[in-house]
């Protein structure tokens, strides 16, 4: 996704601020917080790129009429939050998951989140009432991965691991309840996407770590295949690149796209940014078919073609 200067300067404006901060933290911690935000400083260009925690408050500016130190503040608050609760998944999901001195930086990381988004509510009440669903909805989600497939289920639950964003909207909306609720809608469907968007790069790991995945789910349904039954990364590649599955799982993210080009002209950045993501897997599995077809013209006419 391309984005202006001033949108990248604001980026890593709010990874500088949270460093500062985590720098502070009693070693062996702020040096651990240190190396742990680096992972996902797109600045630096180690590890994922998904702006949306840092970028959501200013996407959703212009139709809250929030002031820039407001969204700067959601901005940092956002990022302690996303690293507390990548934290608390790689625990969960991973036996190889962090030692207690990460147990321990989460719980600070958290605290920073929750003081940040404390100040930007109305009332101690209202704070309390949205942080304490925010976290329900995740925890739920996480249960229902367990004990559902969402995919086809319930969708809205593949967002829920992400429900602590939606403290955002709830922070910048407090007197549009019609436009609130919009802004809700939108961004966990926009999460919905991202995570297939994730769960599509990360199906080999997810297969070996026993996590839910949107792709293995889809593989599931199509092949008819029991949970109980093993799965490899193996089965996955065969589907995509002989099959065509990609290119179906495409078609989930590009039906939302269409829903939700309604919600562009009051959410144009959020609705960009989820444009790209579809677009992305879209073309993704159009490449694939792409390269079957010069294949199966035969060796001389796929040579003809490179040249």
């Amino acid at each position: 996704m391309q984005l202006s200067v001033e949108t990248r300067r604001e980026m890593q404006r709010a990874f500088e601020a949270c460093r500062e901060t985590i720098g502070g933290f009693p070693q062996p911690f702020a040096r651990l917080g240190i190396r742990y935000l680096d992972r996902f400083d797109p600045g630096l260009g180690n590890g994922p790129t998904n702006y949306i925690c840092c970028l959501l408050p200013y996407w959703l500016r212009e139709a809250a009429g929030a002031a820039l130190e407001h969204c700067r503040e959601i901005a940092e608050a956002n990022i302690f939050g996303m690293l507390h609760f990548h934290i608390q998944d790689e625990r969960m999901d991973r036996q190889s998951g962090p030692d207690r001195p990460h147990i321990a930086l989460s719980q600070l990381l958290n605290a920073e989140m929750t003081v940040r988004y404390a100040a930007l509510f109305r009332s101690a009440s209202t704070f309390r009432e949205a942080l304490i669903s925010c976290t329900a909805e995740w925890a739920a989600g996480l249960a229902a991965e367990r004990s559902t497939d969402p995919f086809y289920e319930r969708t809205q639950d593949i967002a829920a691991r992400s429900a602590p964003l939606l403290l955002c909207p709830l922070a910048l909306f407090p007197e549009n309840q019609a436009l609130q609720a919009r802004a809700l809608h939108a961004v966990r469907e926009t999460l919905i996407t991202l995570q297939m968007a994730d769960d599509w790069a990360d199906y080999a790991d997810d297969l070996h770590d026993g996590s839910y995945n949107c792709l293995v789910s889809l593989y599931r349904k199509e092949y008819a295949n029991a949970i109980e039954t093993p799965i490899s990364s193996r089965d996955i590649e065969a589907a995509v690149y002989e099959k065509g599955m990609l290119g179906r799982y495409a078609e989930f993210s590009a039906a939302r796209q269409a829903e939700l080009e309604d919600y562009r002209a009051d959410f144009p950045g959020l609705i960009g940014f989820h444009a790209a993501l579809a677009g992305d897997l879209e073309r993704i599995a159009a490449r694939i078919e792409e390269e079957k077809q010069k294949l199966s013209l035969g060796g001389l006419n796929y040579w003809l073609l490179g040249q």
